[in-house]
């Protein structure tokens, strides 16, 4: 029998509400103190509001069945031309600089001038992604187990098998292609990864997974391709934090240099400003497919996972900065029980009701994964929105048993890094 101490009455509406020692007392008929240190969301109102549409938009689609793959809509067309514009400039720079070989004299100005256009084509390269050199990788012979899983969720989307998987400390799942090949890499996050169950591990990677089925990678590799481009030209034509001191240094010593200052001040202020509203444009166009993606990769999750798991995970991110303090605290400072370990029962020890508060609060702080995915309540009402009762893919408790097993000697690896940079 529930003591009185562990039952209290809200302040606005009167209504018993439990009290759970060491997490926030609240209400759950009135939201009452949900949500006690509101944040201020920075996303921008038209984000908000576009958001909001196309997650509407994708409701009427599901309630017809007409939901489909991303399409070659006007916004991503624009995208992909606004991109094209910006990745010609490493072209166009590449062919003036032979052009001024082979065509311009004197040769003593050719060639220091196509020198010149040969930098800015390098600077300004598309480059592919790259894993740090340091990145703990899982090859296919070291687990079985784990690749015959992922290969199953690949065949269910009809996706490109995984060739590597990464294992991290960072508390996420993704998904990328390396390199030229663009050959498809799959990346686990321990403390994530420990805090899931069977099925709502197999939702997140089948989430993933499905961004490589779409085609999302390659479509994010261009926008992110152009969009390096434009963060270069924006460091360039912006003032950083020394340029303030070079520009007192030569002040003193010749007083003639405030006119190089304000020449200095006039270029960047114009061609920062167009690099600026490119990249707002750019960003603008992109924006709709990208959330669109991301809305459709949860769809197919819960396909092949079912609604309820990949719901779940989802809202399991909500506790993925528990996960990540009390593996990190053990690291810091030790203890008797191993890392992954800590955080498992931190997880686990979190109650409903508190999950429930947190899931609440997420809706009026417009709480999402990164700034890329759009807020995770409203994927979990879309996901919900059309409930797949059977998962296509299961993970049995003896695979995943192997699966962690596989996973333990990289993870060992990992935390050990982990704990030496601490």
């Amino acid at each position: 029998m529930q003591s009185t101490e562990d039952v209290t009455n809200c302040p606005d509406c009167g209504h018993q509400i439990r009290v759970e020692r060491h997490y926030v007392t609240w209400c759950d008929q009135c939201d009452w103190n949900v949500d006690p240190s509101p944040q201020t969301d920075p996303t921008p109102a038209w984000r908000l509001r576009l958001e909001h549409r196309l997650a509407d938009a994708l409701y009427r689609e599901l309630e017809t069945g007409s939901i489909h793959r991303p399409g070659w809509d006007a916004a991503r067309l624009a995208a992909y031309l606004l991109s094209a514009v910006v990745l010609l400039l490493p072209l166009l720079a590449l062919a003036g600089g032979f052009a001024l070989l082979l065509l311009y004299r004197p040769l003593w100005l050719s060639v220091p001038l196509a020198l010149l256009s040969f930098g800015v084509a390098w600077i300004f390269r598309p480059r592919a992604d790259r894993l740090p050199p340091d990145a703990e990788l899982l090859l296919r012979d070291q687990a079985p187990t784990l690749y015959g899983a992922l290969d199953r969720i690949a065949d269910a989307l009809g996706a490109q098998k995984v060739a590597a998987v990464v294992v991290d400390a960072e508390p996420n799942l993704w998904f990328g292609r390396i390199g030229w090949r663009f050959r498809p890499v799959v990346g686990i996050g321990l403390p994530l990864w420990t805090s899931l169950s069977p099925q709502e591990r197999v939702a997140v990677l089948a989430h993933e997974l499905g961004h490589g089925r779409n085609g999302d990678a390659h479509h994010g590799w261009v926008i992110g391709a152009a969009e390096s481009i434009l963060h270069e030209l924006r460091l360039t034509f912006s003032e950083q934090p020394l340029d303030r001191y070079r520009q007192d240094l030569s002040y003193l010593i010749n007083a003639d240099a405030t006119y190089v200052g304000l020449i200095t001040r006039l270029v960047n202020a114009t061609f920062g400003g167009l690099v600026r509203g490119y990249a707002w444009l750019l960003d603008r166009a992109y924006f709709r497919g990208s959330q669109r993606a991301e809305y459709l990769a949860d769809r197919r999750a819960a396909e092949i996972a079912g609604s309820e798991a990949t719901a779940h995970a989802l809202e399991r991110l909500l506790l993925s900065d528990t996960a990540f303090r009390a593996m990190e605290r053990v690291l810091r400072f030790g203890g008797e029980i191993e890392p992954l370990e800590a955080v498992r029962r931190a997880v686990n020890e979190v109650p409903k009701r508190e999950i429930e508060r947190r899931v609440r609060a997420s809706r009026s702080r417009e709480t999402r994964t990164d700034a890329t995915h759009p807020p995770t309540y409203l994927r979990t009402r879309l996901i919900r929105a059309r409930p797949g009762t059977t998962a296509q893919v299961v993970l049995g408790l003896d695979e995943n048993r192997n699966i962690d097993a596989e996973l333990a000697p990289a993870g060992q690896a990992v935390l050990a890094e982990f704990r030496s940079a601490l």
